[in-house]
């Protein structure tokens, strides 16, 4: 079974005006599953950061260097970040403060990578922080339904 969602997330990675993408759906999905698939099929690497109850994480978005969240993240996971060849995928980002506001700092400072989040359907950011508008893509999952053949 092949999730037409998958074709989606092709068309982002190829795209000349590619911004990072949130993967917006309802708990239970599927967007972690299809998210690392994609990344294991359309990549050489992915560094999967799990943003959920993550202590490395709470401390990664204290400001918006990215070159600094980029070597952090290198170090910690012990990967190479690598244009055109790694999926950096943020999971449950909105789970982390200035998680979902930095996306706009990748976009502006480093939008040769392919940076992806998972996120709720319903983001609900902290009162001191703000959606970065017009600076990531958006493409929404919603559960698998099946059609009878009779």
């Amino acid at each position: 079974m092949k999730r037409h969602i998958l074709s989606n997330l092709k068309e982002w990675k190829d795209s000349p005006n590619r911004k990072p993408l949130i993967l917006l759906g309802a708990r239970q999905v599927g967007k972690t599953y299809i998210l690392k698939q994609f990344g294991r099929e359309d990549f050489d690497n992915m560094v999967y950061v799990n943003c959920h109850n993550n202590p490395f994480v709470e401390s990664l978005f204290v400001d918006f260097d990215i070159d600094r969240i980029l070597y952090q993240i290198e170090l910690q996971y012990e990967q190479r970040i690598t244009v055109g060849k790694t999926l950096l995928f943020f999971d449950e980002i909105q789970e982390v403060k200035n998680g979902i506001p930095s996306l706009k700092y990748f976009c502006e400072n480093r939008r040769d990578l392919h940076v992806v989040a998972g996120s709720l359907l319903g983001i609900s950011l902290r009162e001191e922080e703000s959606f970065p508008v017009g600076k990531v893509d958006n493409l929404r999952m919603y559960p698998m339904t099946f059609h009878s053949t009779r």
